[in-house]
């Protein structure tokens, strides 16, 4: 018995893991010389010894039970599957293990082979990954009490102050001085403005923090709804290239999205016949969907900048907030998608986004990082289903 142990010895001691072997009584029979380097201990003073030593005492009483159940159900696996394990350190010291067991059957006497490995640094990156959540989520619903604030209390005193220049305005002479009307005008200006970046901050922070209902969102009955809601121009034309597919998703966020791409595609356009047209093609387990103008386009080096918060690229419009693009790429982003901007066949802009399929599984990270890659090129024309 002891030169079988002594050869068990001779092909563990070989190996990266801590590899201990214990009997039917849980007695530690053979160690690796790992173990020294995982617990403290030599070889030669942990055999004979309980394996509940390598344990906090909080552990030993349920660890030896459990034990004696897997001796007479044995099998190959690891040990406390969707627990957290800890190992207890000559020192005192506890750390963070991950255990397998091997059973193994000599001489009629069964053994297990338990091969132990040191997860602290895994654990330590696990818990400040919980911890930086735990973070984002109350800086998420403080962002969301935020923009109610905004939403609520800031709107009401610029409702205020409109009131009363309209009260000021009846109570001043009509023969007031031109120069006072541009004051005037001046001052409402500034109030439109603060209040259209009120109103813009505030569907940005529920962009992502508003409830996440989810359903089937009918992209044909989102087109048409946003030809009832926004302003198009006289001579303005919207098209749409074949029959638009039902995804999965927040109906009211779908209907944001795609009222901000198509009404920038609008504002911001200086052709006398305003064009959108709008197509999506299948690739996968995901939608590319584009939205498209015939305007003045957006130059390459403004391309990523206008996605950002409050930065409107190259625009001078003073009714331009900065902020729709950045409600766009949040809501494609909540998503696991991707949205670049690309010059269009018209000439002008060309919104291209990604949207799972409610078809196909999800989109595995591998694939999605490969499609944003895609779309993330320095030019990416629209890819037909071709």
């Amino acid at each position: 018995m002891k030169n079988t142990f002594v050869s068990l010895e001779e092909v563990t001691k070989f190996l990266p893991d801590t590899v201990i072997v214990v009997d039917e009584q849980i007695k530690i029979i053979a160690a690796n010389e790992q173990i020294t380097t995982l617990f403290g201990y030599q070889p030669d003073e942990i055999i004979g010894q309980k394996l509940n030593v390598l344990l906090p005492q909080r552990y030993r009483a349920k660890h030896d039970q459990h034990f004696s159940q897997y001796l007479e159900k044995p099998s190959v696996r690891r040990m406390g599957v969707g627990l957290h394990l800890f190992g207890l350190r000559k020192d005192g010291a506890e750390i963070d293990i991950d255990v397998a067991l091997s059973p193994v059957e000599m001489r009629d006497k069964k053994i297990v082979i338990a091969t132990i490995r040191d997860v602290t640094d895994k654990m330590e990156l696990e818990r400040k990954l919980l911890k930086k959540n735990e973070q984002l989520e109350i800086i998420n619903s403080e962002l969301e009490r935020f923009g109610y604030m905004i939403a609520h209390d800031l709107k009401s005193p610029l409702i205020n102050i409109h009131a009363l220049i309209h009260l000021m305005t009846k109570e001043l002479p009509q023969d007031k001085s031109e120069k006072l009307d541009e004051y005037i005008a001046a001052v409402r200006n500034s109030l439109e403005s603060m209040t259209n970046m009120i109103s813009g901050v505030s569907a940005y922070t529920n962009a992502g923090t508003s409830v996440k209902v989810e359903e089937d969102v009918d992209l044909n009955l989102t087109v048409a709804e946003v030809r009832k809601l926004i302003q198009i121009p006289a001579k303005g034309t919207i098209s749409v290239e074949g029959q638009l597919p039902t995804v999965r998703g927040n109906k009211a966020k779908m209907l944001q999205l795609f009222m901000n791409l198509v009404s920038n595609a609008f504002k911001f356009n200086d052709k006398e016949e305003p064009k959108v047209e709008i197509k999506c093609s299948e690739k996968g387990s995901h939608f590319l969907i584009s939205i498209s103008d015939n305007g003045p386009g957006v130059p390459f080096e403004f391309r990523r900048r206008i996605f950002r918060l409050f930065d409107k690229g190259n625009s001078v419009r003073k009714d331009s907030q900065g902020i729709g693009l950045s409600i766009v790429k949040k809501i494609v982003e909540e998503r696991g998608g991707a949205i670049v901007v690309d010059e269009s066949a018209l000439g002008g802009a060309d919104f291209i986004f990604t949207w799972p399929s409610p078809t196909s599984p999800a989109v595995p990270p591998a694939a999605l990082k490969a499609v944003k890659a895609e779309l993330t090129k320095g030019t990416c024309p629209f890819m037909s289903s071709k």
